[in-house]
């Protein structure tokens, strides 16, 4: 999990629990659980004062790109965390999803965002000449964005997620996100996962389950005949696209 980048291709789906054990019934031969099957992600999301990185991920751009704080489990201040940066490029029909990511504890993040040092400071050398040189780059790349796009945090969203990979192949990573909630105020990551629940995202609110498929390559076969058995097809889907959508609606009505 503390890779410092990931590239792979991701697609989600929207489906109900029932359909979720269906699959998981008739997959589990192919798969085992992840070494973090089962935990509560919160992912803070940062933009600036007119969402544009919001709106760029409900436009879908060939390139489109968000920055995040993410912890798994609610964290305390000494807790390590990532932040991130999280990229989609389109290629063709293909969409790469890359997230470059730096690890660090999260009063380091918060000294950081409150005395607006350089980031690349808070970095402890691992002697590790190429660790540290994609270290700072990234922490470089996360400066610029956040200093020049003025980013600061918005939304807190928080899901609970289990996963699992296949067997004998890490590369194919398969998750479910349930109990979407998300905040707008106290959003400091060690003040828990708490939020407002909400999913009518959908024209079947039974939708509620976020799944999603992800793999350095194509789906494993075995896989891609299950999906096609019980019709589950891919969708356009951003948690943080969503949820801002509700609450500028939210926001015109007030």
């Amino acid at each position: 999990m503390d890779d410092q980048t990931i590239a792979r291709v991701e697609k989600k789906y929207l489906i109900t629990r029932s359909e979720m054990n269906e699959l998981l019934k008739r997959v589990q031969k192919n798969l085992q659980k992840d070494e973090y099957f089962s935990e509560t992600v919160l992912s803070l999301y940062f933009d600036d004062d007119n969402f544009s990185l919001a709106i760029r991920s409900i436009d879908r751009p060939n390139f489109r790109a968000k920055v995040r704080l993410r912890a798994y489990d609610v964290p305390t201040k000494s807790s390590k965390v990532f932040f991130e940066v999280k990229s989609k490029l389109v290629k063709g029909k293909k969409k790469v999803g890359n997230k470059r990511r730096l690890v660090l504890p999260l009063k380091d993040i918060y000294s950081y965002l409150n005395t607006k040092s350089a980031l690349e400071s808070f970095i402890k050398p691992k002697n590790n000449p190429a660790d540290d040189f994609k270290n700072r780059q990234i922490a470089r790349e996360l400066d610029y964005l956040i200093n020049t796009l003025h980013l600061s945090p918005k939304i807190l969203i928080s899901v609970d997620r289990l996963a699992y990979v296949g067997k004998g192949n890490s590369n194919f990573r398969l998750t479910f996100d349930k109990n979407l909630r998300f905040r707008t105020k106290n959003l400091r990551l060690e003040k828990g996962s708490d939020g407002e629940k909400h999913f009518d995202f959908t024209p079947e609110p039974t939708r509620n389950i976020i799944m999603e498929v992800k793999t350095m390559h194509s789906m494993p076969p075995w896989f891609v005949r299950e999906l096609s058995r019980q019709k589950l097809y891919p969708v356009r889907f951003s948690k943080y696209g969503k949820i801002y959508q509700l609450t500028k609606e939210r926001n015109k009505n007030v």
